[in-house]
């Protein structure tokens, strides 16, 4: 099955999945957490479009068909959310249930300061719409230099303390 991932309101970052039959929303959620979510090890969930939940232990072909949806929310309290949908069947062999096939290309968030390339932003600022700086601007950023996380190609960018690729 090829599985489309995207940003709730960000389609600027997708994943494209390829998952076995038999694969488990539980295979999901971890491949979720380690390309594009983990930071503290926050709980996360799996819901139908009436928002009703769907159990990790669920397969994903009994979970998804042609036109539905799944929610996905990573942490309760600074949420990433996504939704994740079939896109249609592949035929890709593999030894592993669940494999990324694809993603976006990363985005490049120009410097507040300079309109550089961003490499870092900040947590604070990032609810006001601005807090990219690139390396020299970073320096002097005005909420401080330790406040600041990476650029990072992925929706949890900025939020909690989301690095990165587990």
């Amino acid at each position: 099955m090829l599985l489309r991932a995207e940003a709730r309101g960000l389609p600027t970052f997708w994943l494209d999945i390829v998952v076995k039959r038999d694969g488990k929303l539980k295979d999901l959620d971890r491949l979720l957490r380690r390309t594009w979510v983990e930071c503290c090890g926050h709980l996360s969930e799996f819901s139908t479009g009436t928002h009703r939940k769907v159990s990790m232990n669920t397969k994903v072909s009994e979970a998804l068909g042609p036109g539905d949806r799944l929610g996905y929310v990573y942490d309760f309290g600074s949420s990433t959310e996504l939704v994740v949908r079939l896109l249609g069947g592949v035929n890709a062999p593999s030894k592993s249930t669940i494999r990324l096939a694809a993603r976006n290309e990363a985005p490049t968030w120009p410097c507040d300061a300079c309109r550089k390339a961003a490499t870092a932003v900040c947590p604070q600022c990032l609810y006001e719409g601005k807090g990219f700086c690139c390396a020299t601007h970073a320096t002097d950023h005005d909420c401080g230099e330790d406040i600041l996380l990476p650029v990072v190609n992925s929706p949890r960018m900025g939020v909690c303390g989301y690095t990165g690729e587990a």
